[in-house]
């Protein structure tokens, strides 16, 4: 039905049309040609805002010159503050842009709403280690393939076609992702979390078959465990050492405002890295821990956010990088949720900036590199620190409140 209607018309032709009047038998059709159409829509504003993307980096790559820094990390930094996003999807999507001008057929297709984000990003990424030459062979070879294609065919696809074209540069693809190791974790809801780990196939299987098989040797000399439950506790007992995997050290740390304090009211606990956890689980937690470490943070009655830590603490450096860090939670760089991994100066300690928690700031390793690129400036208004892109724009990161009463977050100007 809106199959003739031009691209930038999608939104008002379909925002326009009478749905009312379609025939009983027909069972919505014309809503699902209106979602086709829609969905063509957006992969045209999405190749557009990808081919904005290249062009700001070749302007910033131009004014930047040679030796004063690194303008694609500059440009990252750009879009997660302009899309309100973390500095890693920026990256991504940096990523996916300067790779579309390598596939110029691939992105026809992506503008014209034949190929969703999804299949430009897989094929993208399973291109990175081609030659500029290769890249053009590539280009019109996988192009014809792509439309139909799911993300993980299209990869699948497109990997093929990257070994045919140069067998040394799959190789050194291998060998770049096996060496790409790392253990992260995710927050999950009610008290659980997510332990990822990413490394070499054939160790990532022995490791999981391992688990398994004592798992299920348990489990047959009587176990009344799960075999998740006893994959997971065995994991974490190898891990750190332990006997048993409930035998772990822990600080928690109880957020609260004065009524709870004095009895009043009830609030979430927060366990350090992790969240809000039920008071009921806390209270498990400090029961089992062989030596729990118990703190209280005040808050602010007017926004939520820390006034006072309790000075009672356990293995940290300081008293100001802890209280930096437990008012902060995340990266303060605005759109940012990665976790902090330095304590900043705001006002730089080499230009005067003194080494106190109302100049210090949480931010992730890439922030703290953005923060340092040519063109960006960060201010403080009280306890608002104002970034400033080289573009001019502006953007306001405020301490998050700990108590979920006032969550002003990151302002653009």
């Amino acid at each position: 039905m809106f199959t003739e209607v031009a691209t930038e018309d999608v939104l008002r032709v379909v925002r326009a049309h009478d749905f009312g009047d379609e025939p009983e038998h027909h069972f919505g059709a014309a809503r699902i040609d209106a979602i086709v159409a829609l969905e063509r829509l957006v992969r045209a504003a999405q190749a557009e805002q990808a081919a904005q993307i290249a062009a700001l980096h070749d302007d910033r790559a131009e004014d930047m010159g040679i030796g004063r820094g690194d303008p694609t990390l500059s440009v990252i930094g750009e879009v997660a503050m302009a899309r309100n996003i973390g500095p890693s999807a920026a990256g991504t999507q940096v990523g996916l842009a300067l790779g579309l001008k390598r596939l110029p057929l691939v992105a026809k297709l992506f503008a014209d709403g034949t190929i969703p984000q999804a299949v430009a990003q897989a094929v993208v990424n399973e291109s990175v280690c081609l030659a500029v030459d290769d890249s053009v062979v590539f280009d019109g070879e996988i192009s014809p393939q792509l439309p139909g294609l799911t993300a993980k065919k299209a990869a699948k696809a497109a990997r093929r076609e990257v070994v045919r074209i140069d067998v040394e540069a799959a190789r050194e693809r291998a060998e770049r992702n096996r060496a790409d190791q790392r253990v992260t974790m995710f927050p999950d809801t009610d008290g659980v979390a997510i332990l990822q780990v990413r490394g070499p196939a054939e160790q990532m299987l022995a490791a999981h078959n391992s688990l398994d098989s004592w798992a299920r040797g348990l489990r047959s000399a009587g176990d009344e465990r799960t075999i998740g439950q006893i994959m997971a506790q065995t994991l974490v007992e190898r891990v750190t050492g332990l006997a048993h995997a409930d035998a772990i050290d822990v600080e928690i740390q109880l957020v609260m405002d004065a009524p709870t304090m004095l009895g009043q009211d009830g609030e979430p606990v927060d366990l350090v890295g992790y969240g809000p956890i039920s008071p009921d689980i806390a209270d498990d937690l400090i029961a089992h821990a062989p030596n729990p470490s118990i703190r209280r943070l005040l808050t602010d009655p007017v926004d939520g956010t820390l006034l006072v830590r309790e000075p009672r603490r356990r293995r940290f450096d300081s008293l100001t990088r802890s209280h930096i860090r437990a008012r902060d939670r995340l990266c303060r760089m605005p759109g940012c949720d990665a976790k902090i991994r330095d304590d900043d100066h705001i006002h730089d300690h080499s230009r005067g900036g003194v080494t106190t928690h109302q100049n210090g700031q949480g931010l992730c390793k890439r922030s703290h590199t953005i923060k340092s690129l040519p063109g960006w400036k960060v201010t403080t208004e009280g306890r608002t620190t104002i970034w400033q892109t080289p573009t001019g724009h502006t953007y306001r990161s405020d301490p998050p409140p700990l108590l979920p009463r006032n969550q002003p977050g990151h302002l653009r100007q």
